[in-house]
């Protein structure tokens, strides 16, 4: 009798359970919802950090675009005059600064908010007497810091780095 009343009373139970089972069959369950938003929360935050670094990317080719149009120029306004020892780019009246801490050849411009190292230096590197033609390399190094703000350069610091050649008459 005893066994009877307990088998009809742990039947009841696991009939009353496996109703509630069934029912919460045609939702979500809790875990299951946690799951999605997790896995949504996963989406949103990787998509974030890829904008992040697009935008990152977007400022370093913006820095990189600038200083070597601003190397370009230079270089092609120092080609048209022939290569000349005594150039200076303050004449271009275009920002161009020699500070005196800096050595000869050194310039500082900041240009879109980018501030830039410029370093200018020439070098004959062939002379002809009989024909009176000396041909010279120039050069110009555009450098800025990794994080686009002013102040001292390091090594890691990126550059661009234009070379051509020129030829002198004497």
């Amino acid at each position: 009798m005893l066994y009877r009343s307990a088998h009809k009373l742990l039947a009841g139970s696991f009939r009353a359970t496996s109703i509630k089972h069934r029912a919460s069959r045609n939702g979500m369950t809790l875990v299951e919802v946690m799951l999605a938003v997790a896995v949504i929360i996963i989406a949103a935050l990787g998509t974030l950090c890829y904008e992040y670094l697009c935008i990152d990317h977007i400022r370093l080719a913006r820095a990189e675009l600038t200083a070597a149009r601003v190397g370009q120029l230079l270089i092609e306004d120092w080609k048209s005059e022939g290569g000349a020892a005594d150039y200076d780019p303050q004449d271009l009246n275009m920002g161009f600064t020699l500070p005196p801490d800096l050595p000869p050849g050194a310039f500082l411009t900041t240009i879109d908010g980018l501030p830039l190292h410029i370093t200018m230096s020439h070098l004959d590197v062939a002379t002809d007497p009989g024909a009176g033609v000396t041909l010279r390399q120039i050069s110009v190094v555009v450098r800025w810091r990794n994080d686009l703000g002013a102040g001292e350069l390091s090594d890691s610091d990126p550059s661009v780095n234009l070379i051509t050649y020129v030829r002198r008459d004497q």
